[in-house]
């Protein structure tokens, strides 16, 4: 029997210690590697978050440049009085600035190769209510545990359900802390993080700041109370639509044109006056509603009376001298209007003019005021469906409008005379405006009125005092008409 051979000790010692600085060398490489990718993807990430733009403006709102020939607002203001009035408009445009700006104007940069996913648009809370925050999560990421951090500024966070309470802080408060080994488990607790503004607010906003190691993003959340629907009955008649207004002074023959005028095509539709004659003559014609206002109150104080006793959905401003044809078709103008449910006003043509505007406006820097340029025919870009329809700022003095919308605007009563643009402009960015050709009225022959002239015709008191308040109400530095 053939004797076995042995391995020599020193042999069976070295195939050893060989294994044993293989498997050594892998687990030192397998460490090495970990924690070199891990300090590079770090040093990565600082770079990253250094070429980051910041949050919030990127430069300061400049001040804006007048146009040519353009009206100095400040030079209205008497000489004497003008430091005191510049402090008060000062101050009033900054509780206007607290009471429209929010921080959801902030501007916001998202950050590139974030593994942070989080609600980017849409997300709204109600005031007083617990809300879950979507869409929260980690992705893309190997660590041996998991801490990030959520901070509001109005309101608290919490989590839905208090499960792995032991690794949260901050429950409760502004800033929340959540801590797991498991990147699953993590995720698990952000699908549970809620949002609650503990006070009544109801058009607000707040910015939650969502970080991770050195990612950070920042997502709004918009706080609003929802509003109560207010709807209208269209009815199935043009009288349960439309409501005609209009403003009389002193001038009772054309009003009554005007009524038989528009009998002649639209029988039950109510005609609502407001009258600020100084000798009120009474009218007893069917569906017209008289309201008899302190003499000479003015064309703007008319408007906002007339407007604010109309019940139907829409009404149709005309003045007093104005006369309904066959082309005055109000339905054509309603059927715009439903059919395209984002106009608030829309225009027709006086005897073939279709006059319309559009308004150039820069808020400037917050302290000199704005500049505006309001510019004659005018217009962006047609209506879809309707060729015949643009959309602009501002139309003729012979328009269907929304009742609701047109009393949020309101015609400014301090304005007598001098004045028709200017609710236009005071509704800038919240009236939706169109001007069609295809609806006309007609215009009555202008006859000797000696009164009535004496009192139609502004003075330059009249002009001046609209200059100072554009600058003043609007916070204008200047204004230019083209």
């Amino acid at each position: 029997m053939q004797a076995e051979r042995k391995m020599p000790s020193f042999g069976r010692a070295g195939l050893i210690l060989l294994l044993s600085m293989v498997i050594f060398s892998g687990m030192s490489y397998r460490w090495l590697s970990s924690y070199y990718m891990v300090e590079v993807e770090d040093k990565i990430e600082a770079q990253m978050k250094k070429w980051s733009p910041p949050t919030g403006q990127v430069k300061p709102p400049a001040s804006c440049t007048c146009p040519a020939k353009s009206y100095d607002l400040a030079g209205s203001i008497p000489t004497a009085n003008r430091e005191d009035i510049q402090k008060r408009r000062a101050e009033e445009y900054k509780k206007h600035q607290a009471r429209t700006s929010s921080i959801l104007n902030t501007l916001l940069f998202a950050p590139s190769n974030s593994p942070l996913q989080y609600p980017i648009q849409g997300f709204t809370v109600r005031p007083l209510v617990p809300t879950l925050i979507p869409g929260l999560a980690l992705h893309r990421v190997q660590r041996s545990s998991y801490k990030v951090s959520l901070q509001v500024t109005k309101g608290v966070l919490s989590l839905g359900s208090q499960s792995g309470a032991q690794s949260v802080e901050g429950v409760g408060k502004k800033l929340l802390v959540l801590e797991k080994l498991s990147l699953e488990e993590l995720n698990k607790l952000l699908a549970k993080v809620t949002y609650t503004i503990p006070v009544y607010h109801i058009h607000t906003g707040d910015l939650v700041h969502f970080s991770f190691e050195l990612h950070e993003a920042v997502f709004p959340i918009a706080i609003r109370q929802p509003t109560v629907p207010v709807l209208f009955d269209m009815g199935t008649k043009i009288s349960d639509q439309v409501t005609v207004t209009t403003k009389t002074f002193l001038r009772y023959k054309q009003l009554k044109v005007l009524i038989r005028s528009l009998r002649q095509f639209y029988k039950d539709v109510v005609l609502i006056v407001a009258d600020d004659s100084f000798t009120p003559e009474k009218i007893t014609e069917e569906n017209v509603l008289q309201y008899i206002m302190p003499g000479g109150q003015g064309w703007f104080a008319g408007r906002t009376l007339a407007v604010s006793q109309v019940t139907t959905k829409y009404f149709l401003w005309v003045d007093d001298d104005f006369l309904f044809t066959e082309k005055t078709k109000i339905e054509d103008l309603v059927e715009v209007m439903e059919t395209t449910p984002e106009l608030d006003v829309v225009g027709g043509s006086v005897t073939g003019n279709q006059f319309y505007f559009s308004i150039a406006y820069e808020e400037g820097d917050g302290v000199t005021g704005g500049c505006m340029d309001r510019k004659s025919n005018k217009k962006f870009q047609s209506l879809p469906n309707y060729p015949q329809c643009s959309i602009v700022n501002g139309v003729v003095n012979f328009f269907l409008a929304r009742t609701d919308a047109v009393n949020r605007v309101r015609f400014d009563p301090k304005l007598k005379r001098v004045a028709h643009s200017e609710f236009f402009m005071d509704g800038l960015g919240q009236l939706m405006v169109a001007s069609c050709g295809h609806v006309s009225i007609g215009h009555q022959p202008r006859g000797a009125n000696a009164q009535y002239g004496r009192f139609r015709h502004p003075g330059k008191g009249d002009e001046q005092y609209k200059l100072q308040l554009h600058y003043y109400k609007n916070h204008l530095q200047c204004i230019h008409y083209g």
